[in-house]
């Protein structure tokens, strides 16, 4: 098998028309570009020039294989551009996918703020549930360099995975139904209330459920979603209440006199983790989108902590 640094030797001798010139074009001794060239036509198993008065002519198979020669230089060319791209975020490609949540509250300013220091870089962006995320983890079919879920339960080798945050829980209801709740309400106080909850596929269903088993509660669920926007959507026109993400409670309360928010259990949180492929790890590119993600967030989750970032008509 022909290795590139031959391939390059044999060009260089083409295009210089002698072993001194390829030597100088490459930077190379007169020695190593001839023991080079005796290598490659012993591998090949036959010459590519013939020695004629002290000079090199090529041979009709040297003529026919330096077609191929270029295209090969020219592709390593476009490797090293590529390489070159990926370090400086130039042109590059990112795959991204995320929780609808976390898509819908992070991602877009995450990816334009990213945009403005590398405006020449490329998003494919998809939105899938954690579960289903997990799923194709665990099927090792990869669609993307980076997701963004909320925990990682499930993701074993050969993923990787950062915490990069966690987001406060908030209850989100009708207008007037938590009006004689306190400003902090626990899973004992929603005893009393039709409960809007999350599949146990999603990590805060599990979380909430594994909760309630451990005080001995059993709440009156009588809607059941995967999607924390849909959760919002229903609480705010009197199908429950829903525990969901601050950031989602906060997006969808924020200029909305519908609905009311209570910040939930203060103990409990929801970790944001940052998963990839193991194998390919985070390149630069990667890990400054990842930053730029985590930024927007910690600034996010502390709109929800200031209350004057919210309606202030809001109580919470």
């Amino acid at each position: 098998m022909l290795s590139y640094r031959q391939v390059e030797v044999f060009h260089a001798i083409m295009m210089a028309g002698s072993v001194s010139g390829a030597a100088e074009r490459l930077g190379l001794s007169q020695p190593s570009v001839s023991k080079t060239l005796q290598t490659m036509e012993y591998d090949l198993g036959y010459l590519l020039f013939d020695r004629i008065k002290g000079r090199l002519q090529p041979t009709e198979e040297a003529r026919a294989l330096l077609q191929e020669a270029e295209r090969a230089r020219e592709a390593l060319q476009d490797v090293r551009s590529f390489a070159r791209r990926l370090r400086h975020g130039e042109d590059s490609k990112l795959r991204v996918t995320a929780t609808p949540a976390l898509g819908l509250q992070v991602l877009p300013e995450a990816v334009s703020r990213f945009r403005e220091l590398q405006p020449r870089s490329l998003f494919d962006i998809s939105t899938h549930h954690s579960g289903a995320i997990l799923d194709t983890i665990s099927r090792k079919s990869f669609g993307f360099d980076v997701g963004f879920t909320f925990g990682a339960e499930g993701a074993e080798s050969p993923v990787g995975s950062v915490e990069i945050g966690s987001v406060s829980l908030a209850c989100v209801a009708k207008r007037g139904v938590l009006d004689n709740y306190p400003e902090e309400i626990g899973l004992e106080d929603l005893a009393s209330l039709p409960v809007i909850s999350l599949h146990e596929s999603e990590p805060l269903g599990r979380l909430l459920a594994e909760k309630a088993r451990e005080l001995g509660l059993t709440l009156d669920t009588q809607i059941r979603v995967q999607t924390y926007g849909i959760a919002c959507a229903l609480a705010e026109r009197g199908g429950g209440l829903a525990i969901v993400d601050a950031m989602t409670a906060v997006g969808h309360a924020q200029n909305n006199p519908a609905v009311d928010l209570r910040r939930f259990d203060a103990s409990l949180s929801l970790p944001v983790t940052a998963i990839y492929p193991l194998a390919r790890g985070l390149p630069v590119n990667t890990r400054r989108f990842v930053d730029a993600f985590a930024e927007v967030l910690d600034e996010k989750h502390a709109s929800f902590l200031d209350r004057s970032a919210i309606n202030p008509d809001m109580d919470i």
